[in-house]
C-alpha cells in the first residue's frame, strides 16, 4: 500500500492518510471540517478518531476492520452511517453523533466494550445479527427504530432509549441479563428474547417523579421468552398479550397503574383485566382501540391469569390475586360456553351434557357472589330470598292467616338456621319453601362472609 503524501502513514483517503484527509477539507463557520461523503469500505485501519466533523453524504465503513480504538465524537452526518461487517477489535467510543437517515452496524463483531452515548438518527439505528463480546453502555438515544434483531449481548447491557418510537428485540440474546430504560412511550416486543441474567424494563426516572405516565415504555409481546428474571417497572402493560411467554408466574411487576381495566357499566364488574381478554370476548364494548391482534384461545388467557394470580398471591398483593382470580374464573366460564354450542353442533350429548353442568355451576357462582369476590351479590340474593321465601310463606304456607311481617320474622328465623325443625304449623307447601330456604339461606351468607373476608385481605 502507498503511503501518504504527507507522512510516512499509509493512505487511506485517495493519496493522503484519514487525519491529513480531513485536516485538508474545508471548514464552516464553526471551524468544523466538512466533507461530501467519507469511504473507508474495506480498509484495515489502526486508532481512529472521527471528531468535530460534518458529512454531508454518507458514512460508509462496510467490511472495515478497526484494528485499534473507534472514537467518533461531534459528528454530523447527513445520508446514512454503513458499518456492516465490519471488525471492530479495540474499544468503540461514539458520542454526539447526529445521523440524517441510518446508522447501521449490521453483522459487526465487537470485541472490546461498547460506548454509544448522544446519538441522534432521523431514521433506523440497527445492531442486527451483531455481537457485543464486552460491556455494553447506550445512552440519550434518539431514532425512529430500535433494531437489536438476533443481536447478542455476552455481557450485562445497559440501554437508555431518550427518544425512540419502536424498539425491535426479535430473538436478542442477553446472556447476563439487560437493564432497558425508556423517557419516552417507546414500543417494545420481547419475542423469543433470551434473558440470561437479571433483566428489568423501566420507564425513565424522570418519568415517573413528574409522573408522566404517557410517557411509560409500551410492552407489546413476549412470546416465547422466559420471563423467571424479569422486572417490569412502570411499563404499560394495558396492550400486552403474554400468550406463549414462559414462567410467566416468575415475572415481577413493580407498578398497579401499568394494566388496562374492564370498561364501565352497571353489568361489568370494574377490575385490572388483560389485554388478550378484551381481544377473546369480541365485543365493541371490550374492544381496544387501534387493535387489529390476533385473538388467543380461551384457555390460553385462562393460564396466564392463573399465573399472574400466583405471582401477585407470592407477593402477598391480595388485590391483583382477586382481580385475576375474577378474569381466570370469566374465561373458564365463557370458554365452557364456547365449547357447549360446539358440543351441541357436533351432537355429542355426552361432552356437552358434562360441560353444561360445569357452566350452570360456574354461572350461579358468579350470579351469587361474583366467583366470592363480590359480597353485596350474595347479600342482595339472600334479601330477595328472603323477601320472596316470607311473601310465600304468608300466602300459602301457614294453616292459619298470617301477616306478611310475621311471615319475615318467621322466614328469618328458619334462614339463620340449617336443622332446627319449625315450631308453627305449616301447609305441605310451606314445609317445601321452609325446606328450600333452610339449605339456600346458609349457603348464600357464607359466600358473603367467604368474600368479605377476600375484601378484608385486600
Amino acid at each position: 500500500m502507498a503511503n501518504c503524501a504527507q507522512c510516512s502513514n499509509e493512505a487511506v483517503v485517495d493519496d493522503r492518510c484519514l487525519a491529513h484527509h480531513i485536516e485538508n477539507c474545508p471548514t464552516d463557520e464553526r471551524g468544523r471540517h466538512v466533507l461530501a461523503d467519507l469511504d473507508l469500505s474495506g480498509r484495515r485501519l489502526d486508532d481512529v478518531q472521527l471528531a468535530d466533523l460534518t458529512i454531508t453524504g454518507d458514512l460508509r465503513c462496510a467490511g472495515t476492520t478497526f484494528r485499534g480504538s473507534l472514537r467518533i465524537r461531534n459528528v454530523d452526518v447527513g445520508g446514512a452511517a454503513i458499518f456492516d461487517s465490519a471488525g471492530m477489535q479495540g474499544y468503540v467510543a461514539v458520542a454526539a453523533l447526529t445521523v440524517g437517515e441510518l446508522l447501521r452496524m449490521r453483522d459487526v463483531a465487537f470485541e472490546r466494550d461498547v460506548s454509544i452515548t448522544d446519538v441522534t438518527c432521523g431514521g433506523t439505528v440497527s445492531l442486527a445479527r451483531s455481537t457485543l463480546a464486552g460491556s455494553v453502555e447506550i445512552a440519550d438515544l434518539r431514532a425512529a427504530h430500535l433494531d437489536l434483531r438476533r443481536t447478542t449481548f455476552q455481557h450485562r447491557a445497559l440501554i437508555q432509549l431518550a427518544d425512540v418510537a419502536r424498539a425491535d428485540l426479535h430473538r436478542a440474546g442477553f446472556h447476563r441479563g439487560v437493564r432497558l430504560t425508556c423517557a419516552g412511550p417507546t414500543r417494545l416486543d420481547l419475542l423469543e428474547v433470551d434473558l440470561g441474567g437479571p433483566s428489568a424494563i423501566a420507564a425513565a426516572a424522570s418519568t415517573v417523579e413528574a409522573w408522566r405516565m404517557q410517557d411509560r415504555p409500551v410492552l407489546g409481546r413476549t412470546l416465547g421468552t422466559d420471563l423467571s428474571q424479569l422486572r417490569l417497572s412502570y411499563v404499560d402493560l394495558s396492550e400486552c398479550s403474554f400468550s406463549g411467554a414462559h414462567h410467566l408466574d416468575k415475572l415481577t411487576v413493580d407498578d398497579w397503574h401499568s394494566w388496562r381495566t374492564s370498561p364501565r357499566g352497571l353489568s361489568v364488574t370494574h377490575r385490572v383485566t388483560l389485554a388478550d381478554e378484551h381481544r377473546v370476548r369480541g365485543h365493541a364494548r371490550w374492544a381496544l382501540p387501534g387493535d387489529a391482534r390476533e385473538a388467543p384461545s380461551f384457555d390460553s388467557v385462562q393460564n396466564d391469569y392463573h399465573s399472574l394470580r400466583s405471582m401477585m398471591q407470592d407477593r402477598k398483593d391480595q388485590r391483583a390475586a382477586s382481580d385475576f382470580y375474577y378474569g381466570e374464573m370469566e374465561m373458564r366460564r365463557i370458554g365452557l360456553r364456547r365449547s357447549l354450542r360446539t358440543d351441541l353442533r357436533a351432537r355429542d350429548w355426552r361432552a356437552a351434557f358434562s360441560t353444561f353442568g360445569e357452566w350452570l355451576l360456574l354461572c350461579l357462582y358468579w350470579l351469587l357472589s361474583g366467583y366470592g369476590q363480590r359480597a353485596w351479590r350474595a347479600f342482595a340474593t339472600l334479601g330477595l330470598v328472603v323477601a320472596g321465601a316470607s311473601a310465600a310463606l304468608a300466602r300459602w304456607g301457614f294453616q292459619t292467616p298470617t301477616g306478611y311481617g310475621d311471615s319475615l320474622r318467621y322466614t328469618l328465623r328458619a334462614a339463620s338456621t340449617l336443622l332446627r325443625g319449625s315450631d308453627v304449623a305449616l301447609t305441605p307447601t310451606g314445609d317445601w319453601i321452609e325446606l328450600v330456604l333452610r339449605l339456600i339461606a346458609p349457603l348464600l351468607l357464607a359466600l358473603g362472609l367467604l368474600a368479605i373476608r377476600e375484601r378484608v385481605r385486600r
